[in-house]
């Protein structure tokens, strides 16, 4: 599968990862693998996992008053890709619905209150569709944008 952009580039190293990182990631419990298939052919996959999103990086009407904590717990949609040859077919949407769904799961037993995700300039629009929300912090230097959708 390739996971590159159009023009080849890995600005988020989805390609590089789903090549070289993931099965680490998978038997050392960093990350939950899911793999996405049309019938029997692979066509996408996705990591997820615990984390916790900064309060300061969330917008004002977002924080809850008289809790004192630095973070809230959240769900990180690490890495996500669509095979090049399977786009434009609503696959990355769909990903992110179940991820909503999956993490609002855990969060009736584990509290989680956002999913998050990290992705660049020319992918916002994709989860702002997805009713994600841009992260208050500035872009990363290398151009990356947080963004994060509240479960509950």
């Amino acid at each position: 599968m390739d996971f590159t952009s159009d023009d080849g580039d890995d600005p988020l190293g989805v390609n590089k990862f789903f090549h070289n990182n993931l099965l680490t990631y998978r038997q050392n419990s960093l990350s939950a693998v899911w793999i996405v298939r049309d019938g029997a052919i692979p066509v996408a996959f996705f990591t997820i996992s615990m984390n916790a999103i900064e309060v300061k990086a969330l917008h004002l009407s977002e924080k809850v008053n008289d809790v004192v904590t630095s973070r809230y717990p959240a769900a990180l949609l690490g890495q996500m890709g669509v095979d090049k040859k399977h786009r434009r077919r609503g696959i990355g949407l769909a990903i992110c619905d179940f991820c909503v769904g999956l993490a609002g799961e855990v969060g009736e037993k584990i509290a989680c209150r956002y999913l998050m995700l990290q992705t660049t300039k020319n992918l916002l629009q994709l989860y702002e569709k997805a009713n994600f929300v841009r992260s208050v912090k500035t872009p990363t230097l290398d151009g990356k944008f947080w963004l994060y959708k509240r479960l509950v």
